[in-house]
């Protein structure tokens, strides 16, 4: 329930920061207001206070004084207070309920007098969750944009943070970053609160130290605000790092209004894909003899032949024209100097987003046709020298023309382009000034992409992105995937990796790590938990196809989790106190709150060796579980509070499988032969009953075994029904099971969601 209390403010506070910008730096003024005299206490009309309890018996409670413009945020548990002030008498005090997109809420709301407008603001506090939205809005146009708010100048003790950067693909950092981020406050007692920009995310900024100011507005460069533009600003509170992150997520996106994909949105996210990206063995790369699409007919015929199965193909920036002016302006050479010259052999920007006559003499749409695979394509930014600049407008190094992209959307479609990749995005927003001065421009851009490309049915994915963009992408159904690490995935990618995928998560979109070989093992497994992608790039004749059938069913799907791979909660407290500790993530697949989780850990240690520790309970388990080491093939059993170690020498990884003991003492491992076990894909169905734990098995039309594993203190009694298992191996000593499961050889396949499956129904019972 919310409750509204009349109350007067006592404590002297900072009056609220106003940012201007002296060449790169932004210097915050803060200037301190005490209260005119000793006791003197505001009247009882120009204060308010509204409060919201929640099941966790925390408490949130927002004051604003309206005599001095101060305003405070408190949290009980713990005691967390932060106290801003607007800096000037407020008028038009009020509180009022209501009910939006993020559920009931309770807001004050106010006027004051800017320098360069007249403002009207609100403060908006949630019952069914700890959020809170501050809301800015011009009542006049104006040339500056106001000042931030919220501006807190009291800030709880000893929070550490951790926010993204802005560079290419938004590297992790454990600092504020002056930039369109969000912002992670948190404890060594697992207690945090995100805050970020609520709208606007181009043009928007969080600002300050994180330890004694915390700020969030507009960017400096912005100019010529429209009468009635509002920005907001979103803060969540929680119990648990991850947990934070994902309330923060889930209720920014419920303020897009958007249904976000799920991980088997497209083909891309669903499907064992092939890319021809930077670091692949055909990325500016082909046999001669054969030409490009001549190179890669071949590859996929081989695939064919030695059943590897690849449901679409990547073209990389490879196939359209450019020039060889490089994003800097400065001019180059040949991409390639032992391929032919060309304007597709260039590492410029985009001249025109066609496919070149060298390379696809029949046209692309004949080569697509002539491999039977969709295709995702990449581009670029558009050069000066392109002839788009005439006919349609451009911002900068950017199209903001409804028409072009109306174009390029029609080429996509008429080609057999699934998905569209937007590469460059960081380049793109640095060479197009607009997009941060003027309100709409970069909205045009992304809003029109992905328009044009949901009119079409065609996906989106974006590459080399600020944290401006993943915020942003929270608006677009179609967006699916971005990339989260740097070009040409391997273990120096992988901390970034990890840390940026939160982000993208929270705002559900699927990471991509990038191309990687078949026979780089962890490379695969990495890919595989991130829930997102899974793609290759080898040299014909080198694949390693135990690898990939190890991520992938016989028909290509992915077997994967229901979440990306994360960080573990103690990792960023690790992480801010510069302990040397490997890496821990992991995700996990939900049976209906039957868990299992997967674990990842690596040594970052360029030197030495490290100590892996973590426990079942830090997973989410309150119960025994089994703890597999995956490539050792050992498990044993754990309680929930029982320390999982290893040392991890330098390069070093560690990859467990962890599943609790059920009612009947079965802990159920899954497929044998997939990394993501339980993943449902494969395990479709699965059932912690009294009678017995039963479990679903699908098979593609092509299988017709599958091994499931787990372990028991007896020999588990097993039936299947429709299809086959027996219980193939069982240790004493150690309880360990295997059961070989086949579907039934006289029921014909069934089309489940474009895919021929079969499926068996197994029941294991230890009594």
């Amino acid at each position: 329930m919310f409750n509204y209390v009349d109350s007067v403010t006592h404590w002297p506070l900072n009056r609220n920061a106003r940012f201007r910008k002296t060449g790169q730096k932004i210097i915050v003024h803060l200037a301190l207001a005490v209260l005119i005299a000793t006791g003197a206490r505001a009247a009882a009309a120009d204060t308010a206070k509204i409060s919201a309890s929640y099941a966790d018996h925390n408490r949130l409670t927002v004051r604003v004084n309206g005599g001095d413009g101060s305003y405070s945020l408190q949290k009980t548990h713990p005691s967390w207070t932060f106290k801003g002030a607007i800096g000037q008498q407020l008028s038009n005090l009020k509180t009022r309920s209501g009910v939006d997109s993020l559920g009931a809420y309770r807001e004050i709301s106010f006027s004051w007098a800017d320098p360069s407008t007249p403002m009207t603001g609100s403060i908006r506090l949630y019952d069914n969750g700890p959020a809170v939205i501050f809301s800015e809005t011009c009542e006049a146009a104006t040339e500056l944009p106001p000042a931030p708010f919220p501006c807190f100048v009291g800030v709880p003790h000893k929070l550490h943070s951790f926010s993204y950067q802005q560079k290419t693909f938004a590297p992790p950092r454990f600092a504020a970053s002056d930039c369109s981020t969000p912002w992670l406050l948190f404890n060594d007692s697992d207690d945090a609160m995100v805050i970020s920009p609520a709208s606007h995310f181009m043009i928007a900024a969080m600002s300050g130290d994180g330890q004694t100011n915390i700020a969030s507005g507009l960017n400096s460069a912005l100019r010529h605000l429209p009468s009635g533009f509002s920005q907001q600003t979103i803060l969540t509170f929680g119990h648990g790092i991850n947990h934070t992150w994902d309330l923060w997520g889930k209720s920014l996106q419920a303020l897009q209004g958007l249904q976000r994909p799920d991980n088997e949105a497209d083909t891309v996210l669903k499907y064992l894909g092939y890319w021809t990206d930077n670091f692949a063995y055909y990325y500016y790369n082909y046999d001669l003899d054969k030409g490009y699409a001549g190179t890669l007919q071949s590859l996929v015929e081989h695939y064919r032949q030695e059943d590897i199965p690849i449901r679409y193909l990547q073209l990389d920036s490879w196939w359209y024209y450019k020039t060889l002016r490089g994003d800097d302006g400065k001019m180059g050479t040949t991409k390639a100097p032992k391929l032919p010259e060309g304007e597709w052999n260039r590492y410029g920007g985009l001249l025109e987003y066609r496919a070149h006559p060298a390379l696809f003499t029949n046209g692309l749409a004949a080569f697509q046709q002539s491999i039977g695979l969709p295709l995702v394509t990449h581009n670029r930014w558009i050069d000066p020298d392109s002839p788009y600049h005439k006919n349609y407008k451009i911002s900068g190094v950017a199209a903001v023309d409804p028409r072009w992209w109306n174009n390029i959307a029609g080429y996509l479609n008429d080609n057999g382009i699934i998905t569209y990749e937007q590469d460059w995005l960081d380049r793109i927003f640095k060479n197009s000034p607009e997009f941060s001065s003027t309100v709409g421009t970069a909205d045009a851009f992304l809003d029109d992409m992905a328009r044009a490309c949901i009119a079409r049915g065609i996906t989106m994915q974006y590459c080399m992105p600020y944290p401006c963009y993943f915020l942003q992408g929270s608006r677009y159904p179609n967006l699916t995937t971005i990339r989260t690490s740097d070009d040409g995935f391997c273990p120096e990618r992988y901390n970034n990796f990890l840390y940026v995928s939160r982000l993208a998560f929270s705002m559900g979109i699927w990471p991509w790590a990038d191309v990687y070989r078949s026979a780089e093992t962890n490379n695969v497994l990495l890919s595989t938990l991130s829930a997102g992608p899974v793609g290759i790039g080898d040299k014909i004749g080198t694949e390693n196809t135990n690898n990939l059938l190890q991520a992938v069913r016989a028909d290509g799907v992915i077997v994967k989790p229901d979440a990306p791979v994360l960080p573990l909660d103690q990792c960023y407290i690790n992480d801010a106190h510069h302990a040397h500790s490997p890496l821990v993530a992991a995700a996990y697949t939900d049976h209906h709150g039957l868990k299992t989780a997967y674990v990842f850990a690596f040594n970052r240690s360029k030197s030495n060796d490290e100590q892996l520790d973590f426990t079942p309970a830090q997973l989410g388990f309150d119960r025994p579980v089994c703890v597999y080491n995956y490539f050792a093939g050992t498990g044993r059993r754990l309680n929930s509070s029982d320390k999982v170690s290893a040392s991890l020498e330098t390069n070093g990884t560690a990859f467990y499988i962890v599943a609790p003991f059920g009612k009947n003492g079965i802990a159920f491992l899954g497929d044998k032969g997939k990394f993501v076990s339980t993943g449902k894909e494969r395990i479709p169905l699965l059932k912690d009953e009294k009678h017995g734990l039963t479990t679903k098995v699908l098979f593609a039309a092509t299988e017709n075994s599958v091994t499931i594993h787990g372990y028991a203190n007896r020999a588990p009694k097993v039936t299947a029904q429709p299809g086959r298992a027996h219980l193939s191996n069982y240790d004493e000593a150690t309880g360990y099971f295997e059961i070989e499961v086949s579907p039934d050889p006289a029921v014909a396949p069934r089309n489940i969601e474009g895919d021929e499956v079969r499926q068996a129904e197994v029941t294991l019972d230890e009594n």
